[in-house]
């Protein structure tokens, strides 16, 4: 089978990359031809079809005000992304086309180029874009739900995104056109890693239906031994941004009063923030900022914690930290919101607290701290749960099937 993978970047930046590779992976090992379509960086990982790469683009960076109206123009629709889809799509002449993130790097634009060429399209949902003008439903640290349903203009009004009128205005308005014009209409198949996003879509009057279907796990590392000269410690690890929580751990940590260490396990926006939030807890001592870590040392990293936490303020869809952590037989400890209470079943294979409730995850932090063998067979009861649910084989076969029926419906 030819499939195109397509995201808006092609290197490991998040979930939503992590789904994409692994995905196209696992159909590359199983024989099938594979093309991507993504945009230029230069952490990409290689490909035969980056000519067709758009430029990279970062709305982060100062413009000028031409510059500015280019650019939403192009989050909008990108006319540069459905030519150079529509001369890749002409070349490899895919069966199917698998999307994660488009939005704003390339638009929905792609699906246009797509449907011209009669390619059946499949789609994951990574977040809340296709629902809202804010992607995360998150606003200045709170859950922020005032656009539901199609009031996109409250997002200028609350300053959604970024906490900008003039971003705010921007994706009200793509909102706004997307809606109107059926951006996303052309998409055949929907799917959600999370029972919870599908109702929140829902929620939101979202028409087309949403296949579940769980993440895999992609592998089946060996259960590490925690190292004996290393003293026992937490561990946070992912993106070092405000949705992610971990600014409220460093306050639970304080409050515990345990003295158990703390290892913070990767990079972001939030970096700075937070050692120097660490520095007026004075919990520094207690800290460590390990930096962005993968691989073997990762593991080694979760494989000896004493047990992993995952304070999310937003909703998460199906997070791959909790289903790594759990194969590796650590216990979770974890906000219980969105997609993360179907993935944790409170005191059997980890603990969840109240989403921003510090005293809350300060107490699961000290019964963790004082009861480390009740600790560990959670941990155990973890691995077996989600080596059972997240079987990579099962993820294909399921996958797979969702393909062909496309691809015999276009026939």
């Amino acid at each position: 089978m030819k499939i195109l993978y397509i995201n808006k970047y092609h290197y490991l930046k998040g979930g939503a990359e992590r789904a994409y590779f692994d995905t196209a992976g696992l159909f590359a090992r199983a024989g099938h031809d594979l093309a991507f379509f993504s945009t230029r960086h230069p952490l990409n990982r290689p490909s035969r079809w980056q000519k067709y790469f758009l430029p990279e683009v970062d709305y982060n960076r100062e413009h000028t005000l031409g510059q500015k109206i280019r650019a939403a123009a192009k989050i909008i629709w990108n006319r540069e992304a459905k030519s150079n889809l529509s001369a890749l799509v002409k070349n490899f002449r895919p069966e199917i086309a698998h999307l994660h993130n488009i939005y704003h790097q390339l638009s929905p634009s792609v699906i246009a180029a797509l449907k011209q060429q009669a390619v059946p399209i499949v789609m994951t949902l990574h977040d809340y874009k296709l629902i809202s003008p804010n992607y995360l439903l998150l606003n200045r640290g709170r859950i922020w739900e005032a656009s539901r349903p199609r009031r996109y203009w409250r997002c200028v009004r609350d300053r959604c995104v970024k906490d900008s009128y003039g971003k705010s205005l921007v994706c009200a308005l793509e909102a706004y056109l997307h809606h109107f014009f059926h951006a996303y209409g052309g998409v055949d198949a929907f799917i959600s890693p999370s029972r919870f996003l599908i109702e929140k879509f829902r929620e939101y009057g979202f028409s087309h239906e949403i296949i579940h279907l769980s993440n895999p796990l992609f592998f089946h590392p060996p259960l590490p031994s925690a190292s004996a000269d290393r003293p026992p410690y937490l561990l946070f690890f992912g993106r070092l941004s405000p949705e992610k929580g971990a600014a409220d751990l460093l306050q639970a940590l304080k409050l515990a009063g345990l003295g158990i260490r703390l290892v913070i396990a990767g990079d972001g926006p939030q970096k700075d923030q937070l050692r120097y939030l660490a520095a007026d807890l004075k919990i520094s001592p207690q800290v460590e900022f390990a930096g962005f870590c993968q691989g073997d040392d990762l593991w080694r990293l979760v494989g000896s914690a004493t047990a992993v936490i995952v304070p999310s303020r937003w909703y998460e869809n199906a997070p791959y930290t909790v289903l790594e952590a759990m194969a590796l037989g650590r216990p979770v400890i974890a906000s219980a919101i969105g997609g993360l209470q179907e993935m944790i079943t409170d005191g059997q294979t980890g603990l969840l607290f109240e989403p921003g409730n510090q005293a809350d995850l300060a107490q699961k932090i000290s019964w963790v701290g004082n009861n480390p063998s009740a600790a560990g067979r959670l941990g155990e009861q973890a691995r077996k749960s989600v080596l059972t649910k997240h079987e990579p084989l099962v993820y294909y076969r399921k996958l797979l099937d969702i393909y062909q029926a496309l691809i015999q419906k276009k026939t």
